[in-house]
C-alpha cells in the first residue's frame, strides 16, 4: 500500500455536511500540497476505508477534481493524480493570462482609493520579501493576495475560474519545486510596475504588464521541465495584451 495512504485520517464533518463534498476538500487539499505525489493511484475502495465514508462520496470528489485538473481517468483505469505534462501545464497558464487579463481590465476602473493602496502595499511587501520568493508560507500568502486582488471586480463566476487556474498553478510549482524564472527571464519589479499601472488607472497597461509576468513564469518552468515543448500557445495569448514587444 503506499505510505501517503498511512497518514490519512477520517474525515471531520458536522452533521449535515454533504460527505462528497468533505471528501473532495480534504483530497484537494492534500494534493495541491503535496501530500498526494504525482502519479498517485487514487483507489476509491482504499480511500473511503481510510475516511470511514462509503464508496459513493469517493466516487463523486475523484470526479470533482478530475473536472478540476488534479486528477486523470481513463476508463476502466484507475484515477492517478496528474504529473507535470507540458500541454497542461501550458494550458493552465494560458486560461491564466487570459482571464487574469481580463479580470484586471475590468477591476482596475473600478479600484477605490483603498483598493489601489492595498495592491501598492502588497507589491512593496512582496519586494520586502524578495530573497524568500516563493519558498515561504508568507510570501505565498501575500503573493496569492495580490493576484487576488488585481482581479476581484471580475465578478464571482470568473473570479471563481481564476482561483482554480492559480491553485492549479502552485500545484505544479509546490510538486516540482519550482523558484521562480531563470535569470534569463527574471524581471525585477514586476509587482510594484503592476501596481503603479493600477495606481494610475492604466487597465490596459496593467493586463500587458501582468500577462508578461505570467507568461515569463510559464515560459521558465516549461523550459526547465519539458525544454523540447513549444509553448506557442503561451506567446500567442501573451500576443494578445501586446501590440508590440516579445519575450
Amino acid at each position: 500500500m503506499d505510505s501517503w495512504l498511512d497518514n490519512l485520517t477520517p474525515i471531520p464533518r458536522e452533521a449535515g455536511d454533504h460527505a462528497a463534498n468533505a471528501a473532495h476538500a480534504y483530497l484537494r487539499t492534500l494534493v495541491l500540497n503535496g501530500a498526494v505525489p504525482p502519479h498517485a493511484e487514487l483507489n476509491q475502495v482504499e480511500l473511503a476505508e481510510r475516511l470511514g465514508i462509503s464508496r459513493t462520496p469517493v466516487r463523486e470528489a475523484v470526479r470533482m477534481l478530475q473536472e478540476e485538473g488534479l486528477v486523470e481517468a481513463e476508463p476502466y483505469k484507475r484515477a492517478r493524480v496528474i504529473g507535470f505534462e507540458a500541454s497542461q501545464f501550458e494550458f493552465v497558464y494560458v486560461q491564466r493570462i487570459m482571464l487574469e487579463g481580463l479580470g484586471v481590465r475590468l477591476t482596475v476602473p473600478l479600484m477605490s482609493d483603498e483598493e489601489r493602496h492595498e495592491v501598492r502595499e502588497l507589491a512593496a511587501e512582496l519586494a520586502r520579501l524578495s530573497d524568500d520568493a516563493g519558498q515561504t508560507q508568507e510570501w505565498n500568502d501575500i503573493h496569492s493576495r495580490f493576484h487576488l486582488a488585481l482581479v476581484a471586480g471580475a465578478g464571482p463566476q470568473l473570479l471563481r475560474s481564476i482561483e482554480g487556474h492559480m491553485q492549479r498553478s502552485e500545484h505544479y510549482r509546490l510538486q516540482y519545486h519550482y523558484r521562480g524564472p531563470r535569470a534569463s527571464l527574471r524581471h525585477l519589479g514586476e509587482h510594484e510596475r503592476i501596481a503603479e499601472l493600477c495606481q494610475a488607472r492604466d487597465a490596459t497597461g496593467a493586463a500587458s504588464e501582468l500577462a508578461s509576468h505570467l507568461a515569463r513564469t510559464a515560459l521558465s518552468m516549461i523550459g526547465e521541465l519539458a525544454p523540447r515543448h513549444d509553448p506557442a500557445a503561451v506567446r500567442a495569448a501573451l500576443g494578445l495584451f501586446h501590440s508590440q514587444g516579445s519575450l
